[in-house]
């Protein structure tokens, strides 16, 4: 259920906080998934540049904004459901607190989300960020799995890119991280070492920006999956 916010207080939410030092304090990501499965969002308060030690109860009043319509004074409220309590992070130049929010059903396409949180009665939003899903659903609803830490569905998506793609890299490694999560970590060895077979082998073509195209892992990720598995495999 969806309840509309009044106009008037969207206003005044912009008005007194706006610009790119609320970015810069409170940081919204958006990880689409796809239907039947749900939304991940993953607001970040960064207190890089603040007085005050972060406290995790701050985020205890985080609210989630859809910004319907072409008119920026729209704003529905969003029902998600929280998994695990907020964690602090410690990046060395940025710190702060971080909470995993889940919506289900995902959000559609070109939807803007924006979030909210009171601190000592002020309150403070989030950037606005607008869902867009990537053209293979897979990768969309594999990075929510991920976050989720849902082995299942990831295996299931793994298993099916497998299938479909042989040829490519995202599939073994899916199905390898699905594999890790569940302490199969011989099996899962065997598929990220696939993986990086088939990126040697294929030598996968790129953009004209010089980016990799869709569904290729970059060695360094696969290398770095290698060495978190066989480290939890010695301990």
């Amino acid at each position: 259920m969806i309840r509309f916010i009044p106009a008037s207080l969207l206003l005044c939410f912009f008005g007194i906080f706006s610009g790119q030092v609320v970015a810069e304090k409170l940081h919204l990501a958006v990880y689409p998934g796809q239907e039947p499965g749900p939304s991940m969002v993953i607001l970040s308060l960064n207190t890089r540049n603040m007085e005050t030690v972060a406290d995790l109860a701050w985020l205890d009043s985080a609210e989630l904004f859809e910004v319907a319509g072409d008119e920026p004074s729209q704003l529905h409220r969003l029902v998600f459901t929280v998994l695990e309590p907020p964690r602090e992070f410690d990046f060395k130049t940025v710190k702060g607190i971080r909470q995993n929010f889940v919506i289900k059903p995902a959000l559609p396409d070109d939807v803007e989300v924006v979030a909210q949180i009171t601190i000592e009665g002020n309150v403070l939003l989030s950037n606005r960020v607008k869902v867009v899903r990537s053209k293979d659903g897979f990768r969309d609803a594999a990075w929510a799995a991920i976050l989720l830490k849902d082995p299942q569905i990831l295996t299931d998506i793994g298993e099916r890119l497998i299938k479909q793609q042989p040829g490519q890299t995202h599939g073994y490694r899916y199905r390898g991280l699905a594999l890790e999560m569940q302490g199969r970590f011989a099996e899962a060895e065997e598929d990220i070492k696939i993986a990086r077979i088939i990126f040697y082998e294929n030598n996968p073509p790129i953009d004209t920006d010089g980016r990799m195209i869709p569904n290729w892992e970059p060695p360094e990720i696969l290398d770095r999956a290698l060495r978190r598995i066989r480290a939890a495999q010695e301990g």
